[in-house]
């Protein structure tokens, strides 16, 4: 399958479809791109849709000696795009990934052709207190607690093989977590997007219990324009719980 070398790393990508929008889904913390697989075929049928471990995730070497951050994700998947000679996205971010969206959108406004947030970290960025940072790393050396970790965000979800593949995904990226935590907490884009127009749509599982109604509300209050939807028996992770839902809600947003 088709790695990539980005600013030190071998970036490992998939690409599909023949479309003539171009629509990249963005994954989040401690996850790989393993969490499009539901909705990667759909898109392609009408789209060119592409995917990508982010750096130390998922079959993406480690950090490249630069760290795991949404900046130097953000300039990993501008590089790629680049690369493969795409003028024009739709961003389509989940937790993590709509914080790397999100910056995108700021450093290459033109590259952007709208923006898809699915329970994404918010536009004031959001803090970890630093007395959780230890267990997020026990997390790291314990399958069992990773894997409830992420029962609770896919609350729906959670069993099965793709379930375990999800975990297992997650302790390969394990070692990003608590940088990413770190980055998100930094990760403040309400000044930068209010001097833009980026067409956004905001999906809201209500069942999450990680990222608050209200963080959703006041990213789509920073965001002229922006339409906030709501996802109601759904948790953190629509794009695993409601896949089939979450397609019909991109292809109405694209057209």
């Amino acid at each position: 399958m088709p790695h990539m070398k980005v600013h030190g790393i071998d970036l490992y990508y998939e690409q599909a479809g023949t479309g003539s929008k171009v629509v990249l889904l963005i994954h989040g913390n401690i996850a790989s791109s393993r969490w499009w697989d539901h909705m990667f075929a759909p898109l392609a049928e009408r789209y060119t849709v592409l995917r990508a471990d982010l750096r130390g995730c998922g079959q993406s070497s480690g950090d490249g000696g630069v760290g795991n951050n949404v900046q130097q994700y953000s300039a990993d998947l501008r590089e790629l795009l680049q690369a493969l000679g795409h003028e024009r996205v739709v961003l389509v971010g989940h937790s993590l990934g709509g914080a790397v969206a999100m910056d995108i959108a700021c450093h290459a406004p033109d590259l952007v052709e709208g923006m898809l947030l699915i329970n994404s970290s918010p536009i004031v960025g959001l803090v970890t207190p630093e007395e959780r940072k230890p267990l997020l790393e026990q997390m790291g050396r314990d399958r069992n607690l990773m894997k409830m970790a992420l029962a609770a965000v896919m609350p729906t979800a959670a069993s099965g093989e793709f379930f375990e593949k999800l975990v297992d995904d997650a302790m390969i990226a394990a070692p990003t977590m608590v940088p990413n935590y770190t980055s998100l907490g930094e990760a403040d884009y309400r000044e930068p997007l209010a001097k833009q127009a980026v067409r956004t749509l905001i999906v809201y599982g209500q069942l999450d219990n990680l990222i608050t109604q209200d963080m959703m509300e006041r990213t789509r209050d920073g965001i002229a324009g922006s339409e906030l939807v709501f996802y109601e028996g759904v948790g953190h992770s629509p794009n695993v719980e409601a896949p089939e839902k979450l397609v019909q809600e991109i292809i109405r947003f694209i057209g």
